[in-house]
Formats: structure tokens, sequence, C-alpha cells
């Protein structure tokens, strides 16, 4: 069964689990998320050849048949504002 935040706390201390444990409950699951993010990431890291600091960045063709993508939203109208 989940402890609800206003259940009897679990540490005995007769308050309210929202006023008690909560933040420290929370804080301790955040970390061991972020743990297990961190970890992941680096499982899946590979080491990758770093271009020198100068380097130019290769060019790619587009390909054939292809419009190169615009740079210019048109998926939202512009804004209207309303008459004062």
């Amino acid at each position: 069964m989940k402890l609800g935040r206003n259940d009897p706390c679990h540490c005995g201390s007769g308050e309210k689990y929202k006023k008690c444990c909560l933040v420290k409950d929370e804080a301790t699951r955040l970390a061991e998320i972020e743990a297990q993010n961190r970890q992941a990431a680096e499982a899946s890291r590979e080491p990758a050849a770093q271009p020198a600091a100068g380097a130019a960045r290769p060019q790619v063709a587009p390909a054939a048949g292809k419009q190169p993508k615009s740079r210019v939203s048109t998926s939202r109208s512009p804004v209207r504002r309303r008459a004062v």
C-alpha cells in the first residue's frame, strides 16, 4: 500500500507524512534516479574521436530530389494582438 501525504508518518513522530519525512524521502528517491541515469549514460557512452579545435565540420550534400529544410517555422501562425 502506498503511503499518502496526509497519512501519519512512518517514522512514528505522530505528524503527517507531508510535514515530517516527505521532503527527505523524495530527495533520496531523486538521488537514486539520478545515479541510475548517470550509470546508464556512462554505459552507453562510447569514446568518439574529437575533432581538432580549429577543424571545419564536413559538409554533407543534400539527397537527390530533396529540398533543404527551411529555418523558418511555418507550423505556427503569427501572433495577433487585440485592438484596445
